[in-house]
Parts: C-alpha cells; structure tokens; sequence
C-alpha cells in the first residue's frame, strides 16, 4: 500500500483516518446523543398518565428512590436544594460549608395521598448513628423480616488527629456505605455497619443481591479529584465494586469500558445493569470468580441516570433528552426545570435470552415542556398501583402519575 500511496498520500490517510475515529467516538457522541441535535422530545400529553407534582421541603433534592411493594411505602433520599448546589461531589460540588447536615429518608404512603395530597409524608429517624449523612443512591432488602437499608453518604474529609476538614476539592470526599435496618415500629433507621474500602471511590448507586450479602457500588469516576478528572467525559472512566456484608470487605470487580457508571439494578437471576451516562449504554454484567464480567450491552441512544426494576422485570431509566437544559436546571433549581424521559426495557432478561443486544427501548413517559415531571434522575415504576415515581437530585419536588384507562 505504501508503494501505491506514497508517503505523503499515507500520511494524509493517516490524518483524515484519526480525525474520522476522534469524531466517532467523542464528537459525534457529544452532538447527537449528549447535546440531542436532532432527537425529537414529545409532550406528556402523548403518552396515558396523569402526572401531579407533589412539593414538600421533605421532598426536595431526591436523587434515589425505592418501592416496598408489599407494605406500599415509597422511601427517598432527599436533601435541601441549597446544600445540593454546594456539596455533591458527584458533580464535582464540594463547598462543605454550604451543607445543611439535614440529609433524610422519606417516606410516603403511596395508596393513601390524604387530603392534602402528601400521602402522609414523614422521615424516617436515626438511631445509633451519631455522623452526618450526606445521601446519594441507595438500596434494600427484606432480611429476615426486616427491611435493611445500604445508603451511600458522601461524608466530607476530615483529618484523624485533629478532626478539622481537609481541602476537599484537593482530597475529595470520604465516601462510605452505611447499613442500617429498620424498625417499623418506631420508624427509625438502626445503624449496623460502616463499610470504608478504597475500591469505594466516588460512589453513586448501589445494588444489593437478594441475600443481602454481596452488594454493587458504581464508582462514576476513576479519582475523586484531579486535573484530568473532568476529561473521563471523553474518554471514559469509573468501575464496579463488588463488596460483601459478612466481611465487610470490597474489591474493584470491573473497571474497563465504563463511561460515567452510575445508576445499578440487580435482578433475581444475579444480573447486574449498569448505567453510563456519556454514552447511553447499559451494560450487562455476572459475577464469575470474584469478577463481575461483561455479557452484554445495550445502547438507549440517551444520557442517562438512575435505573430501576419493577416487579414484572422491566428495567427503568431516567434519561436526560436535553443535558443543556438539566446543566440549567441545576444552577436554577428552583426556577427551571429540564425536560425528562423515561426509559423502559420491558422483560429485559427475557428479551437479552432471545435477542441478545437488540432489545426494545421504549418510552415510558417524555416531558419536552417540563409541565409535570421533575429534572429527573431517578423513577420507579409501581405495577401494582399502576403509578410511576419520579425524583432528582436537583428537583424541588417529586411527581406522581397515574395510568390512564
């Protein structure tokens, strides 16, 4: 081939060649699925819900939600807009002095919205547990009986010996998974265990298998800060943990192809999907010798976020259709609110056996005008009552729909 080019005309192959795999595989990504150019976002009104926000100070700054099916309760984590805008090291926010130190669960009735329409909306108490929380993603599991909570708490750093806080945007943040069960009783959040490992680098959701043993955390970057950090954009970054509770120790499991992992959801059949953010990509993963090995993936076309599994087995995604509008909205919380879609992959584990990668994702709900849902990064969707619940982390309320007949 030299001898037919030449050296020059192989250069020149070379440049146009590079410049073609450089606008694959960021700039094109950037444009169409980032940005959107081109995607067309529909109104509410096309899709047979009846959305009502419903606005507390309990219910500001959810970023992740949980349904018990069988007592009906919806749990979130959720924290006040302003202490959101100033500590989330997620994205890379890490005024410690801006934290209102008032991170709480919530929890509502979802077949009871009462007649002020809060479905008894209270928060959970901590017993046994004297830090902050400072709440991200979170899971649960009925053990024994008990519903046991896996919480992920962006606690800020402090140093050992004189108990001031460290530079955090130098250091980052001192991320834990703290496990607690609760007493239903009195409704209180019982402390049982601080999980600490450095394969727990910047967290962001967390999946727990049915034992309550074994648990995923997605880490969404490669460091909790640093000079390149903000360029893993572009060429990737983040990992799985794999950590277990009998232990109480944690190793990194996975850390190759990920692009911003961050939503996780666990289904009966030890499969693990996991969100990427950049690239819209949810990969699918099995724990084999310790290592959780990729077995598929599945492009969504959209930005996206939290993932949830509803009792049928169909995987939920918030997405972003418009990310220039969701960066606004959390400069502006309670002014703007971005546009939101809802992605569902019905039957996934059904649909992976017979088609492998080329599964269906279809729109749950879309809101191009943001008339009723949150800038979501989080949904869950109620089979039983036929509703669906959406949060996010920079959203000073929550929505409700219901299916229309």
């Amino acid at each position: 081939m030299a001898g037919i080019l030449g050296p020059r005309a192989l250069f020149w192959a070379s440049i146009v060649l590079a410049i073609g795999v450089i606008y694959r595989t960021y700039i094109h990504n950037i444009i169409f699925l980032t940005i959107g150019v081109g995607r067309v976002i529909q109104p509410i009104e096309d899709f047979p819900w009846t959305c009502t926000r419903v606005q507390h100070s309990l219910l500001e700054g959810c970023e992740d939600l949980w349904l018990d099916e069988q007592d009906r309760k919806l749990y979130a984590a959720c924290n006040s807009l302003d202490s959101r805008k100033g500590w989330s090291p997620g994205g890379d926010r890490y005024n410690i002095s801006a934290r209102s130190r008032t991170d709480h669960i919530a929890v509502i009735d979802v077949d009871q919205p009462g007649s002020d329409g809060l479905y008894g909306l209270r928060q959970l108490k901590i017993g046994g547990y004297h830090e902050d929380l400072d709440l991200h993603g979170f899971d649960v599991r009925n053990i024994d009986g008990r519903l046991r909570f896996w919480l992920i708490n962006h606690r800020p750093p402090v140093d050992p010996v004189t108990g001031k806080f460290l530079d955090a945007p130098a250091v980052g943040a001192n991320s834990t998974v703290e496990i607690f069960d609760l007493d239903p009783t009195l409704e209180t959040l019982e402390h049982v265990e601080t999980v600490i490992s450095d394969a727990i680098i910047t967290p962001n959701g967390v999946a727990v298998e049915e034992d309550g043993l074994g648990f995923v955390i997605t880490n969404d970057h490669d460091t909790k800060t640093g000079t390149f950090r903000g360029l893993e954009i572009f060429s990737g970054g983040g990992s799985l943990a794999y950590c277990r509770f009998d232990t109480g120790k944690c190793h990194i499991a996975a850390d190759k192809v990920f692009s911003m992992a961050n939503g996780i959801a666990h289904d009966k059949n030890g499969r693990y999907y996991v969100a990427h953010s950049v690239t819209g990509l949810i990969t699918v993963h099995e724990l084999i010798n310790d290592e959780l090995v990729l077995i598929e993936s599945i492009n969504t076309g959209y930005p996206i976020d939290n993932l949830s599994l509803d009792i049928d087995g169909n995987l939920i995604a918030a997405a972003f259709p418009d990310s220039i509008a969701f960066v606004k909205s959390t400069m502006d919380p309670y002014n703007v609110v971005a546009p939101a879609t809802i992605l569902s992959i019905n039957e996934i584990a059904n649909q992976l056996k017979k088609l492998g990668k080329n599964v269906k994702v279809s729109k749950l709900v879309e809101d191009r005008d943001a008339k009723s849902l949150p800038s979501s990064t989080v949904a869950v969707h109620d089979v039983k009552g036929h509703k669906l619940f959406l949060a996010g982390i920079f959203s000073p309320f929550i929505t409700i729909c219901e299916q229309r007949n």
